[in-house]
């Protein structure tokens, strides 16, 4: 049995694309939430899976992994059968490129739309007025429009981010979630490749499943 330790809100986004992945394998695992506010990442039994004392992290058997990229790729490795990755022993120019390119998009939703979406969410919309640094805010902003119109023109080319369905497009379209729920005047309207392929990866029955019940 696989246990993931991770966030309190089972949406967020570095969560959500893992619980993606999990739905896509049809893979059992136990859930086990971490609070943050109250400070559990800082226990010594958690210190004891990441050091680091940061979440998520997945434990399968007496293997820990942490980093929400690393544990996505380990999984689209642990279960080849959901199509999540092109196998690793396939030696063509093709598979490598792929695998290669859902890597380069995985980058690109956690150090580009992610951490642009923080920012702006940060320093425009929940921080406290005193807390907030404009320049910030304003400069997350410009970032996370020219970021999305490099996402339109791509996907205005192909249907996924890696050519085909790969973890890389559960990881981008899982940061566009919170981007929709949480910025005002969703920063993504208007992009009409974007809006195709986020039809395409929200519609996927393994979407539907990894939605935690509004009551959780």
């Amino acid at each position: 049995m696989l246990t993931l330790y991770a966030h309190l809100n089972r949406r967020s986004a570095n969560t959500f694309k893992l619980r993606l992945a999990l739905a896509e394998a049809g893979a059992a695992y136990d859930y086990r939430a971490v609070d943050l506010d109250a400070g559990e990442q800082k226990r010594p039994e958690f210190l004891a899976l990441n050091p680091h004392g940061k979440i998520p992290v997945l434990i399968d058997d007496d293997f820990a992994l942490a980093e929400s990229d690393a544990i996505l790729w380990y999984l689209g490795e642990k279960f080849p059968e959901a199509g999540l990755l092109p196998p690793a022993g396939d030696g063509s120019a093709a598979a490598r490129q792929t695998r290669a390119r859902a890597l380069q998009w995985c980058d690109f939703a956690s150090t580009g739309l992610y951490q642009a979406y923080l920012d702006l969410y940060i320093h425009k919309v929940v921080g406290a007025p005193d807390k907030r640094v404009s320049w910030i805010g304003d400069a997350a902003a410009k970032k996370l429009d020219r970021l999305l119109a490099v996402l339109d023109g791509v996907l205005a080319r192909r249907d996924y981010l890696a050519g085909r369905f790969t973890l890389a497009d559960l990881a981008a379209a899982s940061v566009l979630q919170t981007v929709k729920a949480r910025i005002p005047d969703d920063p993504t309207a208007g992009r009409a490749a974007v809006a195709a392929w986020y039809a395409r990866v929200t519609g996927r029955p393994s979407w539907q499943r990894a939605q935690p019940e509004e009551t959780s």
